[in-house]
């Protein structure tokens, strides 16, 4: 009697292991009851950064099988809703994209307003099933309890400090999770301190909630408190549809911060995507050190340093698509890890510091991952 209890019990056990994905511990690609997963995007408007965490994200998803690889294009520049055209083409298994379902603001308050009416409604009928929220504006407008279909946030400068998630280990939803990486700009700021030792560091910012932490303004006032140099802060105007306006005000503040400040800490504005070689070409011609808070995309323009982008996004894209996976899979996204840490690979350009003149040390450019010519 026990053998049978027994063997019976190790059959359940099997069977579990070989149709259960969760179980099994690794996300498969599944069907939803023999649908596809209906899939939305929302982004407050274009952003380089947005571009490449969806790149390798849709990398990572088909590597994982959940998508076709039907000629997948390498895409690295601003782009609203990028990669959503090609997966509309893709006729993935598994995974349905809808022109319908992605929504770009522009930038653009008053269209934000209508694309939340517009994609609530849709949540709360649950006519998606999981929602990517690229940015900051997307995070704040879909993590809420006005919903409950699966929301992952990505691309987000500081998710908790915007509200977004309640703590690093819980989003306070049981819908919504993101990805935190809570000394990411404290880790930077301090790393380009010790390298070039300045004594005033320079920052633009827009002067919004949003746009201070976009800047990392409050991280840096911590590092510079710790460490004994002064910060010196320039205001422009980001987040907007007249991008005239808004470069001008970029090239006059840098150029400003250029003249006062030994350092400049070149946070995540947008204008950077259109003048990324004019602000590049500020900075040498002035011969100052520059750290570009996204990664080597702006190194590979001019800037002097930053942290290697090569490794950190793909290691984000299989962190990102394996939190995917697993939501299709059943987990509930707040029992998701929500901390990525940035790796700390760095990337120079090695023209720029020796027309800056600084004398980079041999110990940095022997480690660093991505060099510049």
């Amino acid at each position: 009697m026990g053998k049978t209890i027994g063997g019976a019990v190790m059959l359940l056990v099997v069977t579990l292991l070989m149709f259960s994905p969760t179980l099994r511990g690794e996300p498969i690609p599944i069907l939803n009851d023999g649908k596809k997963w209906r899939i939305g995007y929302y982004e407050g408007g274009p952003y380089t950064d947005y571009t490449d965490t969806m790149r390798t994200l849709v990398e990572c998803l088909v590597d994982d099988g959940w998508i076709n690889d039907d000629g997948f294009p390498k895409l690295t520049e601003e782009l609203p809703m990028p990669y959503w055209d090609w997966l509309e083409k893709t006729n993935s298994p598994y995974l349905s994209f809808s022109k319908e379902d992605a929504y770009s603001a522009g930038w653009d308050v008053q269209r934000r307003k209508l694309i939340v009416d517009e994609l609530m409604k849709k949540l709360v009928a649950k006519k998606l099933d999981l929602v990517i929220a690229m940015g900051t504006w997307a995070g704040l407008d879909l993590a809420n309890n006005k919903h409950s279909v699966p929301v992952m946030v990505l691309s987000t400068s500081d998710p908790l400090r915007a509200g977004i998630i309640k703590s690093v280990k819980n989003s306070g939803f049981r819908h919504v999770t993101a990805r935190i990486d809570p000394n990411r700009y404290t880790r930077q700021i301090s790393m380009f301190h010790r390298i070039v030792g300045f004594k005033t560091m320079g920052i633009a910012y827009e002067d919004t909630p949003e746009g201070l932490i976009y800047s990392a303004v409050k991280d840096a006032r911590t590092v510079a408190a710790e460490r004994g140099f002064e910060l010196v802060l320039c205001e422009v105007l980001d987040t907007t549809t007249n991008t005239e306006k808004a470069d001008e005000t970029c090239r006059q503040c840098f150029t400003q911060l250029s003249g006062s400040s030994d350092a400049v800490y070149v946070t995540a504005l947008t204008c950077l995507d259109r003048i990324e070689t004019e602000i590049a070409e500020i900075f040498r011609q002035e011969r100052i050190p520059s750290f570009s808070m996204v990664g080597s995309r702006l190194v590979k323009k001019g800037l002097m340093l930053s942290i290697s982008s090569d490794s950190g996004y793909k290691q984000l894209g299989k962190y990102n698509a394996g939190k995917f996976g697993e939501i299709l899979n059943g987990r509930e996204p707040v029992l998701l890890n929500m901390v990525f840490e940035d790796p700390l690979d760095i990337a120079v350009n090695m023209k720029t510091i020796k027309h800056v003149g600084f004398n980079m040390p041999q110990s940095i450019i022997g480690v660093a991952t991505e060099i510049y010519e």
